[in-house]
């Protein structure tokens, strides 16, 4: 059987959280607050993941859809593994929609966005096709990365002495800021880390996968209200608000030595990195939801989930659409998976706590 180990799961953590968040300044709703707003937002997240770890050591070896089984019952559990795995399909092709509108705002302004998501379809599909453990080594490479040039533009902003920090003050209220932090920023991104109930069940190190999930869980929190703060800091909140990518814009600003400039592009490719990531690990969990539903192959199931993501991004007309869609239509449904369903196999599993919970795939779905 495929397996992680547990610097991997931390790894994997960060960068799926980081994914495509520093495409947005979050919390801007309270305005030079964002980063008060994050660190809400963050704690919120935190009582979630909790709530998955306890939820993923009730069966160890259990997949999302075992989990589902072993909570509800053989068949409403794989109605809703059902359910969810098409929520996730969404999200994945929202993510494509992002890699697609990324490239032809910053790279390549001409080429088709079709394509440029029919790429990125292909490359995330073929390391899903690969299987979990090549999955969390790319991730593993692309990290050390990603964490040096984020560092390194973190020293240029400095060097420039762009960052005032009298733009994150004054005080908005705690109550704006409780507004601008839920559910929003607890939903997206910390929330969407329920996507590892499908993948936990792989680590080698079972009794890493605590430590490593909250250790990369408070890591990541870090980076991005550092990054939040920064963004606030250079542009202040009318400017960060009103900015299609606030990250690009604070990077356009620096220029050292009078050569080094033109750092954007530098910034294009990390965020490439971390919408890779994302929409990897959500397309294997896409997968790894499908497959015991279907009994299909991986290559099998890996080309029919691809085929729905890549033509489903097909239809979205403008990007006010998708940032509608992100911003309302996801919010709401990722309340019910991340929130409701998840509560409710709580309840009833504290009701079975005095009985032994199955460990076994092939106890949990005979049960």
């Amino acid at each position: 059987m495929e397996r992680i180990n547990s610097h991997q799961i931390y790894v994997g953590i960060i960068m799926f959280i980081l994914g495509s968040a520093p495409l947005y300044e979050l919390g801007i709703e309270a305005k030079q607050n964002a980063t008060l707003a994050m660190l809400v937002g963050a704690l919120a997240g935190l009582l979630l993941a909790g709530m998955y770890l306890y939820l993923h050591h009730r069966a160890p070896e259990a997949g999302l859809t075992e989990l589902y089984r072993l909570h509800f019952g053989l068949w409403l559990g794989s109605g809703i593994a059902f359910i969810h795995g098409l929520e996730l399909a969404f999200e994945s092709t929202h993510l494509l929609q992002d890699y697609g509108y990324l490239t032809t705002l910053t790279l390549l302004e001409t080429s088709p966005k079709w394509l440029v998501m029919l790429v990125a379809c292909m490359l995330a599909g073929y390391t899903v096709v690969k299987g979990v453990e090549v999955l969390f080594r790319v991730i593993q490479l692309l990290f050390p990365i990603t964490l040096t040039s984020y560092i390194l533009l973190a020293v240029m902003l400095y060097l420039n002495k762009l960052p005032d920090l009298h733009r994150l003050f004054p005080f908005v209220g705690f109550d704006t800021i409780i507004r601008a932090a839920l559910p929003s920023i607890m939903v997206f991104p910390f929330g969407q880390i329920i996507v590892f109930l499908a993948l936990w069940s792989y680590a080698r190190e079972k009794s890493q996968v605590t430590r490593m999930t909250v250790a990369g869980y408070l890591t990541v929190t870090a980076m991005l209200m550092y990054g939040n703060a920064m963004i606030m800091a250079v542009l202040g909140p009318r400017l960060a608000e009103g900015a299609s990518i606030p990250l690009l814009q604070v990077v356009q600003l620096i220029r050292l030595g009078g050569f080094i400039e033109r750092l954007d592009i530098v910034v294009t490719l990390l965020l490439f990195f971390g919408l890779y990531a994302k929409l990897a690990v959500n397309f294997m969990a896409v997968v790894l939801v499908m497959q015991p539903l279907f009994k299909w192959s991986r290559k099998l199931c890996t080309g029919v989930v691809g085929a729905v993501m890549f033509t489903a991004a097909l239809f979205e007309r403008n990007y006010t659409t998708h940032l509608w869609l992100g911003k309302y239509i996801m919010r709401n449904e990722l309340l019910i998976f991340q929130i409701g369903i998840p509560v409710i196999m709580l309840l009833i599993g504290l009701r079975r706590r005095q009985g032994q919970m199955p460990n076994t795939t092939s106890e949990i779905i005979t049960k």
